[in-house]
C-alpha cells in the first residue's frame, strides 16, 4: 500500500515515514463486487479499511427497516476506526456502490503495532482527544432551530406571522364585533340618507377585501410553522435514531458480557471464551 494514503488518514497522518511504511506493510487488499456487503451493523469489528478505488456506501436502518444512508465515500476515505479501537461491534452496514479495491487493517496487529511503538501509541490518542474536544465544542455551538429560523426569517413573513396572530386574538374578534353592530345600527337609524344604506353593500366590500388579504396572510403564516414542524420531525427522527443505536450497542455488550458470566461460570478458560464471542 502506498504511504501517502496513509498520510491523508488523521489518525495516522503525522506519523513518521518509517511506522508509516510499517502499517502499509500490514495492510491487507481487498476487492469487492458492487452492491457486495463489506460488513453488517452489529458484526465484530476487528478491521479498519481505506479506500483504495471505487466508492462505499455506510447505512443504517431505521425503526422500519430501511436503510439511512450515512456516508458516501470515495477514493482516500476510510471507515471501521471505531472497531479498530475499541473492538466493539459495527455501527453501521458498508456496502460496495462500486466495484471497489479496500485496504485493511486488522485489530491484533494495530494493538501489536502500539505496544512496539509507544510514542505512536501516544500520538494516536492526542488525535483522538482532540477530535473528542472539537466534537464537544461543536455541540456547545448547537443553536435552537426556532432560533434559527426566526433569525433566517424575512420582513415580509414577520408580517405575516404578526397579522396572522392578532387576527387570532380575542381583541380583534371584539372589536369586529363592535365595528360591525355599530355600522349596521347607525346606517339604519339614518335611513335611505345613510352612506350605506341596507343591505350594507359597502360593508360588505369592505370585509371580503379584509378576509382576503387576511387568509393571505394566513396561508404563508401556516406554511411557515408547517416548515418549523418539519424540522423540528427530522431533528426527533435524527435522535431518535441515535438513541435506538445506542441502546442496541448496550444490548449487545450487555449479551456479550452475560455470555463470558456463562462461560466463566462453567469453568471454561476466559480466552476461550473471548475467542467464542
Amino acid at each position: 500500500m502506498d504511504r501517502d494514503l496513509l498520510t491523508k488518514i488523521p489518525l495516522f497522518a503525522k506519523l513518521p515515514p518509517e511506522q508509516l511504511d510499517e502499517l502499509a506493510g500490514l495492510m491487507t487488499r481487498h476487492e469487492f463486487k458492487m452492491s457486495a456487503p463489506i460488513f453488517w451493523v452489529g458484526d465484530k469489528g476487528t478491521d479498519f479499511f481505506v479506500v483504495q478505488s471505487g466508492r462505499v456506501t455506510l447505512s443504517y436502518p431505521d425503526e422500519v427497516g430501511r436503510d439511512v444512508t450515512l456516508a458516501d465515500l470515495g477514493a482516500g476515505d476510510f471507515f471501521g476506526e471505531i472497531s479498530l479501537l475499541d473492538g466493539g461491534p459495527r455501527s453501521a452496514t458498508a456496502r460496495a456502490q462500486t466495484d471497489v479495491v479496500l485496504m485493511s487493517l486488522k485489530r491484533d496487529d494495530f494493538m501489536n503495532f502500539l505496544n512496539n511503538r509507544p510514542m505512536a501509541a501516544g500520538y494516536i490518542v492526542t488525535v483522538l482527544g482532540a477530535r473528542q474536544r472539537d466534537m464537544l465544542n461543536k455541540l456547545r455551538g448547537v443553536t435552537n432551530v426556532n432560533t434559527v429560523i426566526a433569525e433566517r426569517a424575512t420582513a415580509w413573513q414577520r408580517i405575516a406571522d404578526v397579522i396572522a396572530a392578532v387576527s387570532a386574538s380575542q381583541a380583534f374578534v371584539l372589536l369586529h364585533l363592535v365595528w360591525f353592530g355599530g355600522w349596521m345600527v347607525l346606517n339604519a337609524v339614518r335611513g335611505p340618507n345613510a352612506p350605506d344604506p341596507y343591505p350594507f353593500g359597502l360593508l360588505t366590500m369592505i370585509v371580503s377585501l379584509e378576509a382576503i388579504f387576511l387568509s393571505i396572510f394566513v396561508l404563508i403564516s401556516q406554511n411557515r410553522a408547517g416548515e418549523k414542524d418539519r424540522i423540528r420531525a427530522d431533528l426527533d427522527y435524527q435522535v431518535n435514531l441515535k438513541a435506538q443505536h445506542e441502546i442496541m450497542e448496550i444490548l449487545q455488550r450487555m449479551d456479550r458480557l452475560d455470555r463470558r458470566l456463562e462461560d466463566l461460570a462453567s469453568g471454561l478458560p476466559a480466552t476461550k471464551a473471548t475467542q467464542s464471542d
